[in-house]
């Protein structure tokens, strides 16, 4: 059942990742796309297929997500996929929501 979920995630996340940034959302939000190049506790550092980088404040607001699921913030690694839900404010980007697709580990 777990993998067919994560098979459905990943169906219906990874092809709006391959489109335009950023993705207007609801009312005041816009969509930051990408693979995860470096995060901490505090930010979220994305790049973006059309190659930009953007840095996305975290704070103890930040919901995260993964397959659906509602996680913690420690669980997201650098290479991840992700679609953050971010707001405009005067010293940058801040995340509101940030739904991620783990990588896959590799074997050897």
């Amino acid at each position: 059942m777990k993998l067919i979920r994560f098979v459905l995630f990943m169906t219906f996340l990874i092809p709006p990742m391959c489109s335009a940034w950023p993705v207007q959302a609801h009312e005041g939000h816009a969509h930051v796309m990408g693979a995860v190049s470096s995060v901490s506790t505090s930010q979220l550092v994305v790049q973006t297929k059309d190659g930009h980088t953007e840095t996305i404040q975290l704070d103890r607001n930040t919901r995260y997500r993964a397959a659906g699921v509602a996680t913690s913030s420690g669980t997201i690694r650098v290479g991840d996929r992700v679609v953050v839900e971010v707001t405009e404010e005067g010293n940058g980007l801040r995340a509101a929501e940030v739904r991620y697709a783990p990588v896959a580990p590799t074997t050897p």
